[in-house]
């Protein structure tokens, strides 16, 4: 049985030694090293400490409660356990199961979803979301962030990767000991539009002083898919690594055959699931995607999770985390999602319910299956009036509205997830709308719109779907 300790042990005591250096206060194992089972204390009982020190912490302990500290929290154990080719991690001594969500918003969402952790992009300032996490009982994947050459960052300037690995050791010191840390991850999509060794060496160099400043919690590694070997030249390329993080979409229900390919036989997690990305569905003449409807999405949450995660569970898979759990702005308002901006969940929170519990939620959200517009080609000429029709269904047959609005296409697309403008409503252009069809009058400016359909239960739930379309320039006769 292969064993990879994470056990986290320090105590007032400890932590009192390592920062003043008083002699007599040792710790029985130096941090780098792993300790044995049989050697696992807790809290100050790892340190020898001689009587004269006894009364110097005593007063310690005293000092640091009548000036109003809050009381220390115990430290759960975590730890990778490889038996008979499968991974296991372990939280105090129990298998852990990630049944993730990435994202920092509607905490208890998740919890009633029985989802038990989140991911984090950045470490900096997340103080109050591990608190409230761990009053929760969720458990944190502790992201640290790691610049991208595609943002105009020089991996070759030495100077610069210092300051970049000094931010790493003052976030792993500062939360190093948060009950709520299960794992760091190092990085996301570092290499995405940069070099490959590259990245791998800031990983690599990051996780490296991850470990020795906290041997405690497995290291992750979160790359943008894993190519034709992105697998197997992270092996290589970065031992301190115990964990690789994927980031898939179209391609996440067929991960564990990929891995097989590439000889990955180490624990991995599927750091980010969802719909078809926008690069990955088809495109109008003009360039623009189609999103996949609500009822669309939720069946892909559902396979990915199913074929890339719970296939191999037990084996390599630690679990995963759903993407968004929260609303963004990227190429459309609702593409990636799970709540709408207004609050109300999509049916991807539905499907990771019962993907996580075995049950649905006592009033499932609405699901649009279709959305559709009479234009030829997709394309109206300025001001023309066409017909636009919603197929969808409410599982409880609530009373449903329907809100229909138009938006031009976002010009302010970028790559890699990063922020985008959001996209205004245009009015006025709704001439009537009944049931599940709309008189929509084409906007008089050329260019390229959307035709947005929303569906809303009033109990929290809603549907969505859009549609492009093109208003071309006026004919000249």
């Amino acid at each position: 049985m292969r064993t990879r300790k994470m056990t986290c042990w320090r105590g007032l005591a400890g932590l009192f030694a390592r920062m003043h250096r008083l002699p007599g206060l040792v710790r029985p194992h130096a941090p780098h090293q792993r300790v044995p089972q049989q050697l696992q204390p807790h809290a100050a009982s790892c340190y020898r400490t001689p009587c004269w020190t006894r009364p110097l912490v005593a007063a310690l302990i005293i000092s640091s409660a009548s000036v109003g500290c809050a009381p220390m929290h115990t430290q759960p154990t975590v730890e990778l356990v490889h038996t008979n080719s499968a991974w296991t991690l372990l939280r105090d001594g129990q298998p852990y199961q990630i049944r993730g969500a990435a994202g920092k918003d509607y905490l208890e969402e998740l919890v009633a979803s029985g989802g038990n952790s989140i991911r984090t992009w950045d470490a900096v300032g997340i103080d109050e979301l591990l608190d409230e996490a761990h009053r929760l009982g969720l458990t944190v994947t502790v992201g640290i962030w790691l610049e991208h050459e595609r943002h105009g960052y020089d991996y070759d300037e030495p100077q610069i990767r210092a300051r970049q690995l000094a931010k790493v050791r003052r976030c792993v010191r500062k939360y190093r000991d948060h009950p709520a840390v299960l794992m760091w991850a190092l990085g996301n999509e570092v290499e995405l539009g940069g070099d490959l060794d590259k990245a791998l060496r800031a990983i690599e160099e990051a996780a490296a002083i991850a470990k020795q400043l906290d041997p405690h919690h497995p290291t992750m590694a979160v790359l943008a898919e894993i190519g034709e070997d992105k697998a197997r030249r992270l092996r290589q390329a970065c031992p301190s690594i115990d964990v690789l993080g994927i980031n898939s979409y179209g391609g996440a229900a067929s991960v564990p055959e990929r891995l097989r390919e590439q000889g990955w036989t180490e624990p991995y997690v599927l750091t980010e699931f969802g719909p078809l990305g926008h690069w990955e569905t088809g495109h109008t003449a003009w360039g623009a995607p189609f999103e996949p409807t609500s009822a669309e999405k939720f069946e892909m949450y559902t396979r990915s999770q199913r074929l890339g995660v719970e296939a191999e569970m037990p084996g390599r898979c630690l679990g995963s985390y759903a993407f968004l759990w929260g609303s963004k702005v990227e190429t459309t308002p609702t593409w990636f999602g799970m709540f709408l901006d207004t609050g109300e969940r999509t049916p991807t929170v539905d499907a990771m319910q019962i993907l996580w519990t075995g049950k649905p939620p006592e009033n499932r959200a609405p699901l649009v299956h279709r959305l559709s517009i009479d234009l030829d080609g997709l394309t109206a000429e300025p001001g023309e009036v066409f017909n636009a029709r919603a197929e969808f269904e409410d599982p409880e047959a609530d009373e449903l509205h329907m809100q229909w609005v138009v938006r031009p296409e976002q010009s302010d697309r970028k790559s890699g997830g990063d922020a985008e403008r959001t996209i205004p409503d245009l009015p006025g252009l709704i001439l009537d709308a009944s049931s599940g069809s709309a008189k929509v009058r084409a906007p008089l400016e050329p260019g390229a719109y959307r035709l947005y359909f929303s569906v809303h239960d009033g109990h929290g739930g809603a549907g969505t779907a859009n549609i492009p379309f093109l208003v071309k320039p006026p004919s000249v006769e």
